[in-house]
């Protein structure tokens, strides 16, 4: 961390790279109901950044995401220090204060960009940031230095629309690049994401069935509540719902590619009633099986 004293720089270190766009621009934009709304209003390559150093009490509207690719940093952010090394990457929460720079004896080398946009304050939920810690450890990803060149060069081209929607979307990829390693990060349970996986493949291969959450339990060898809370956590469904999800999945590919009658993929599907199958059909797709057909079939 940098002590009182020692030399400070915010920029202008040896062969750095750096965009910022004008704020009218990025306001103009984000205004306009853009297809993505994440932009990124700053982006940048420090090499080697000695004696970097950054401090915001305040915080700003914007969340920052700096990846390190060599040498070391630390950051504070609210009450935490943290240490930054090669393969993890800060991301301070918009509105947080926040201090962050390099090492004096290993600096670092990184990649940083500010996020701005209405969806900038879904990120720390997004990304399952701990309040106490706000790293990622990505590792050394190649994806994640070719995406952060894909937006310097983008924006090196000029602001026009065309550019501003390709780095909108090209921020966008790395921020799902970051949630999809995040969810094969080794701090997490993986064995545990195996047994969802195979409760999912239980219920591909069993689309025909009903089945009851303590027989798909049984298959994860957890408890019924385990399993229950587990799986609403990774899918964002309930057990049941998205078994009913994959069986309705299955049923619009029957509808669109078979002349078999509603009734006959219902019964297909493990459904014994033909009305509750309509049912669960319309509070997924807004529409019963036939209007479904009607549609798709012209």
């Amino acid at each position: 961390m940098t002590e009182e004293g020692e030399q400070r720089i915010r920029e202008g270190f040896p062969g750095q790279r750096s965009i910022v766009l004008p704020r009218p621009v990025v306001s103009g934009w984000l205004d306009g109901q853009p297809l993505i709304e994440l932009l990124p209003s700053d982006v940048g390559h420090y090499p080697r950044a000695q004696w970097h150093f950054v401090e915001r009490p305040e915080g700003i509207s914007q969340s920052v995401l700096i990846y390190c690719t060599d040498g070391c940093g630390w950051a504070r952010v609210g009450d935490a220090t943290l240490r930054i090394r090669p393969g993890q990457a800060l991301v301070t929460p918009a509105g947080a204060p926040h201090a962050y720079g390099a090492d004096p004896d290993d600096p670092w080398t990184i990649y940083w960009v500010h996020l701005d946009g209405a969806k900038v304050a879904l990120l720390p939920e997004l990304l399952e940031l701990d309040p106490e810690e706000p790293l990622l450890h990505p590792g050394r990803d190649p994806a994640i230095p070719t995406l952060f060149e894909k937006m310097l060069s983008i924006l090196g081209r000029g602001y026009t629309p065309d550019n501003l929607l390709s780095a909108s979307m090209a921020l966008g990829q790395l921020v799902t690049h970051l949630v999809v390693l995040r969810h094969r990060s080794p701090n997490r349970d993986d064995n545990l994401d195996q047994r969802i996986r195979r409760v999912i493949d239980v219920m591909q291969g069993n689309l025909g069935r009903s089945l009851k959450v303590d027989e798909l339990a049984r298959e994860a060898n957890l408890s019924s509540s385990h399993l229950a809370a587990v799986f609403k956590k990774r899918t964002g469904f309930t057990v049941l719902d998205f078994f009913i999800r994959l069986k309705i999945q299955r049923a619009c590919f029957l509808l669109d590619t078979t002349d078999q009658s509603v009734k006959a993929i219902a019964a297909d599907l493990g459904f014994d009633d033909p009305l509750y199958f309509s049912r669960c059909f319309r509070r997924v797709h807004d529409s019963s099986p036939t209007q479904y057909r009607a549609l798709r079939k012209g």
